[in-house]
């Protein structure tokens, strides 16, 4: 009898564990699909998914460490890029990553602007009409900090954004995201989705433990 209470008790707190990781899943990303160049900039630039190679024009290693730690989940995206460029991080409250951080790059020069810019189009998978304040997070490999670029077109329909870059390296595409809305979505995950399941996992160890409790009561009677 005290062995199948004590394999209950441990069943439960092996389900409280699992809760507690999940409501640390803030950290991650919350969208992971990764975009893709498309219309006219589909033969002018490439997108490759994230790596110590694919970013191999950052100079700095802890900051190729430190992209690949947000994709992961394992570090904060305000945490990062305030060691660079601390007066950005304000502006990135209450931003979620619609992408993870990628690699951007022209192809045989790109597309120009008359500013000698690069015009970029990207297919966003995980863009949906509960976003607002669309924004792309660019860290320059030219200039060695991050930079917000507000796109000059965001079409939700066609799940498109299409921005002007200085210079391209690593990119992650970011919005404010209304959690009413986003339920609606079937494309990505929320990282604040993940909360109301969380207690629900509570009240399930909850109730095993109040089952265990009566079983031991009766047995003492």
């Amino acid at each position: 009898m005290k062995k199948r209470i004590f394999g209950t008790i441990l069943a439960a707190a092996l389900i409280v564990t699992q809760a507690v990781a999940a409501f640390a899943a803030p950290l991650a990303p919350s969208k992971t699909a990764l975009p893709s160049v498309t219309g006219s900039s589909a033969s002018s630039y490439i997108i490759t998914a994230a790596s110590s190679e694919s970013f191999s024009d950052v100079k700095n290693e802890e900051v190729i460490n430190d992209l690949l730690a947000v994709n992961n989940g394992t570090k904060s995206l305000t945490d990062v890029v305030g060691k660079t460029t601390p007066e950005l991080t304000d502006q990135l409250a209450g931003k979620e990553m619609v992408s993870p951080f990628f690699d951007l790059k022209p192809v045989n020069g790109g597309i120009k602007n008359e500013e000698g810019k690069y015009v970029v189009t990207i297919s966003v998978p995980s863009l949906t009409k509960a976003m607002t304040d669309v924004q792309i997070l660019h860290y320059s490999t030219v200039r060695n900090l991050f930079e917000l670029i507000t796109p000059t077109s965001v079409d939700y329909e066609g799940k498109t954004i299409t921005a002007v870059f200085e210079d391209l390296s690593p990119v992650a595409i970011i919005a404010k995201v209304d959690a009413s809305k986003a339920a609606d979505s079937t494309v990505g995950t929320s990282p604040k989705t993940g909360v109301p399941s969380t207690w629900m996992v509570f009240f399930g160890a909850a109730v095993i433990l109040a089952g265990v409790s009566a079983v031991a009561y009766r047995k003492e009677r």
